[in-house]
């Protein structure tokens, strides 16, 4: 059978010289293979010239005409590069930033496995999935739980918030900026994410027949500390009870000022006629809709949810409730407080 190969004086001259230089006896037979086949040689003429079988010289063929003189390298001297330089680090963060669909993948989210081959793609640096894995640890990166939002545009919104933040920035004791939100506390524990030996699964007794209890708090934006009350219900009676403990605690500040969000239980008929009796000296400042994270008492229920229900082991609410006002207690000032490495008090 003869198969017809055409060569460029160039590229005659390279395969010449790689056959020379090369160490490799691969490298040289597959060099020998191409020269023979330019110079019209048939496939038993090589076969017998180069001293390989005829499969050899249908895959270097191939491979010359995929990769030209790469396909004549021999791979195990010349291995793709896995260096991982600050340069590479850099693209690597710079996926995280969209969605593997922005890359043209069918996934909506990344694997090590995508972002290995969307790497090599882009730089040609090649990693293993473990090394890949190890440097996104470096880089402070984990798998996490996207949180879903609602993408609904609120005409002024910028403006409100620009405002509530001038207002705690100025707030001294004459007029006491909090932000106020309510959360709940349940008996049944939050099931939360834990260090575990491999094939074991640990178990948290739940008592069965769940108990809710509610707290509703208010975090000082200027000094950290928080005022709370609690109840069996999460209604107007718990928040006017919050309004009522803010005024006794804080009774030398002309103005109390309240963040908080549009819950129902803050517009209510008894929380206005409460505010009626206040005199103007307790103000509520409305966040615009579906804005948690501009709430900063959101990050307190949730350092107390990780710190104190999830996975917890109290058999009552009277335990647990226990456990919580002593979380509250010892976090303050918040922030500041290193909340996860606090120790136990009895």
């Amino acid at each position: 059978m003869h198969i017809s190969i055409w060569l460029t004086a160039v590229q005659t001259a390279e395969i010449s010289e790689l056959m020379r230089q090369t160490t490799s006896r691969v490298e040289a037979q597959r060099c020998r293979i191409v020269l023979l086949l330019a110079e019209g040689r048939c496939v038993r003429e090589v076969h017998e010239m180069a001293g390989c079988v005829r499969s050899t010289i249908y895959e270097t063929l191939y491979r010359f005409e995929d990769a030209g003189m790469d396909g004549l390298l021999d791979q195990r001297l010349h291995p793709p590069a896995r260096k991982a330089t600050p340069e590479v680090r850099v693209q690597l963060l710079a996926y995280l930033e969209h969605t593997p669909q922005h890359y043209g993948w069918q996934r909506p989210t990344w694997t090590r496995e995508l972002l290995a081959l969307q790497l090599q793609t882009d730089t040609g640096v090649q990693l293993s999935h473990s090394y890949l894995g190890q440097i996104l640890r470096q880089e402070k990166c984990r798998r996490g739980r996207p949180r879903p939002a609602l993408r609904i545009p609120v005409q002024g919104r910028r403006a409100v918030l620009d405002g509530i933040e001038a207002l705690a920035a100025q707030a001294d004791c004459a007029d006491e900026v909090f932000y106020v939100d309510e959360a709940d506390i349940d008996l049944n524990p939050r099931i939360g994410l834990t260090y575990i030996k491999r094939g074991q699964q640990p178990l948290v007794l739940t008592p069965g027949q769940n108990v809710k209890y509610y707290i509703a708090g208010a975090l000082n934006s200027r000094t950290g500390s928080i005022v709370y009350t609690h109840g069996p219900k999460k209604n107007s009676d718990l928040f006017v009870s919050l309004l009522e403990h803010l005024a006794a605690t804080y009774r030398r500040a002309q103005t109390i000022h309240l963040v908080l969000d549009n819950y129902i239980i803050h517009k209510s008929k008894q929380a206005l006629q409460a505010l009626d009796s206040f005199h103007g000296r307790v103000q509520l400042h409305f966040l615009p809709p579906y804005s948690p994270d501009d709430n900063p008492i959101e990050r307190l229920w949730k350092q107390m949810h990780d710190n104190v229900t999830r996975n917890h082991q109290h058999r009552s609410m009277e335990s647990l409730w226990k456990a919580v006002t002593r979380f509250l207690v010892a976090v303050q000032p918040f922030p500041g407080t290193k909340v996860s490495t606090m120790r136990l008090v009895a």
